[in-house]
């Protein structure tokens, strides 16, 4: 009896290890196996890249496309999605999409993320001073983790901070990282769109000097965005600007607080660190243990194999950023550590540019938080923590602490 050979690749992504870790198969394939395929929950297949070297020169490599609009285009997950439209920034690339990020760029550039900081500072310090009412003890997702990014882009965008309870679920679907039902993603699609749409209209009523308002100027300007691109940034900034970075601070204070509270210690006693200690904990624990998925348009050579043209190819960031070869001594924390170029968000053309803003939001998370509570200890045992069902992103969902 035949068997189909997709059915025998192995199913991906992996579980995780301990605590959220990457999952013990990038290890092994790492050593055994670095070009490898295997199947996607969609059913697709494609090639996992886990080695440092493999994914640095495949996020290098614009012949490795972003682009999944063409029919039969691979799919990490099944049903309908943005990545099915070609205006999602995404999907373009060469000079579309190096135009759309000359005009997005000029907006979130360092200078501009300072003027910033003192509105992220006072949402972090807002969420203290309702935990220190409240009283010991805490969750610091609910009460921290999970509020203070969607409360800073509420802020940044212009956006009424009432609104954010419906972010959550339009942030997941318009990443594809939840497994639901294809009506479902596109009734999340439609209602995200819809919510934006009137956004828009409202703000180009009433402009003021948000973000969102920057962002409009860019469409009705000289140098455009076409209406579709504005709608899209909107939405991948809300999507961004809440989901990501509260999963990143939630799996971040796990690693901190396990252990006794060693390394929260640490920070506590020299907050001078926290720059390099939100470097190590974005390689050491980023957000989930996925990566990317590419598409080749041409036959690319790559230092572990070959990627024909039309083959799938799947780049597991976090298991590179735990790659031996690269990192010394990976699975330890160190805020020392003199590393290679940061993974985390990403490489070559489509590296994140909201990077510096994700930086600055993580940076004023920590420092609030070992200013104002230093003494902060986890009041279950770091093997209780409890992670998401059903997405790749897999965020920590409760994490009580006491103070």
């Amino acid at each position: 009896m035949m068997t189909d050979a997709v059915d025998e690749l192995p199913s991906f992504p992996f579980p995780d290890g301990p605590l959220g870790s990457p999952p013990p198969q990038y290890a092994e394939r790492r050593a055994s196996c670095p070009f490898g395929e295997v199947r996607l929950p969609s059913g697709d297949r494609g090639i996992l890249l886990v080695r440092y070297r493999d994914v640095t020169a495949a996020l290098a490599d614009p012949r490795l496309s972003h682009n999944l609009t063409a029919p039969g285009s691979p799919r990490i997950v099944k049903g309908p999605s943005a990545l099915d439209d070609p205006e999602l920034l995404l999907n373009k690339e060469g000079a579309e999409h190096l135009r759309i990020r000359r005009i997005i760029a000029s907006t979130f550039t360092p200078r501009q993320v300072e003027t910033w900081k003192p509105a992220i500072r006072a949402v972090a310090r807002e969420l203290l001073d309702g935990i220190e009412q409240a009283g010991s003890p805490t969750d610091l997702v609910a009460d921290y983790a999970f509020p203070l990014p969607i409360r800073i882009i509420c802020r940044l965008l212009g956006i009424p901070e009432e609104d954010s309870s419906r972010f959550r679920d339009w942030s997941m679907t318009l990443a594809s990282a939840v497994r639901i039902e294809p009506a479902e993603r596109a009734e999340h699609l439609r209602t995200f769109w819809a919510y934006v749409r009137d956004l828009v209209v409202q703000r180009r009523a009433e402009p003021s000097t948000f973000l969102i308002d920057n962002l409009i100027a860019a469409r009705d300007g000289e140098d455009k965005l076409t209406e579709r691109e504005l709608e899209y940034m909107i939405m991948t900034l809300i999507a961004a600007g809440n989901e990501t970075t509260s999963n990143i601070i939630g799996r971040s204070l796990l690693v901190l607080l396990r252990d006794d509270g060693k390394l929260w210690k640490q920070l506590s006693d020299t907050p001078g660190l926290i720059p390099a200690a939100v470097d190590e904990l974005l390689r050491f624990n980023p957000l989930g243990n996925g990566g990317t998925l590419r598409v080749a348009t041409d036959r690319v050579e790559l230092p572990s194999g070959t990627v024909e043209r039309g083959q799938a190819v799947f780049i597991a960031g976090s298991s590179a950023m735990r790659d031996e070869t690269a990192y010394p001594d990976p699975d330890s924390i160190r805020f020392d550590r003199d590393p290679p170029p940061l993974l985390a968000f990403g490489a070559g053309p489509h590296y994140c540019v909201g990077a510096h803003l994700a930086k600055a939001e993580l940076r004023i998370a920590f420092e609030e938080l070992v200013t104002r509570l230093p003494g902060l200890r986890l009041a279950i045992e770091p093997h209780e923590a409890r992670f998401t069902e059903g997405d790749i992103m897999r965020s920590v969902v409760s994490l009580p602490a006491s103070f």
